[in-house]
């Protein structure tokens, strides 16, 4: 049976993303300290700067049966609104207001 735990990153590791972002992570489950998961899935959007991950970070996770997994959120909930740059540079953002970037204000409209 899976359920949702709380737990401290101990490490970032894994192949990197097209980004050059760790995939994935070992956590410490907060009820079972001095263990460790296997490395469990960092996803995207928590990856890199937009989820400001590392070692030490409280975060909310799922380990399955087969010891796979998934960071699921940050516990503290921040998000300082980075978005990573490629993702804007590609042109894969899309802008329904007006948001500024780097001191830089696109107009939507």
């Amino acid at each position: 049976m899976s359920v949702v735990q709380k737990g401290i990153i101990l490490t970032l590791e894994g192949e990197p993303d097209k980004n050059g972002n760790p995939t994935k992570a070992r956590v410490q489950p907060t009820s079972a300290e001095g263990t460790s998961t296997l490395p469990i899935t960092i996803p995207w959007h928590l990856r890199g700067k937009m989820g400001g991950l590392e070692k030490g970070t409280e975060i909310a996770f799922v380990v399955f049966d087969d010891s796979t997994g998934i960071i699921v959120s940050r516990m503290d909930g921040n998000w300082d609104g980075t978005i990573e740059d490629d993702v804007i540079a590609r042109g894969n953002l899309t802008v329904e207001k007006d948001i500024k970037i780097g001191g830089k204000l696109y107009d939507a409209g």
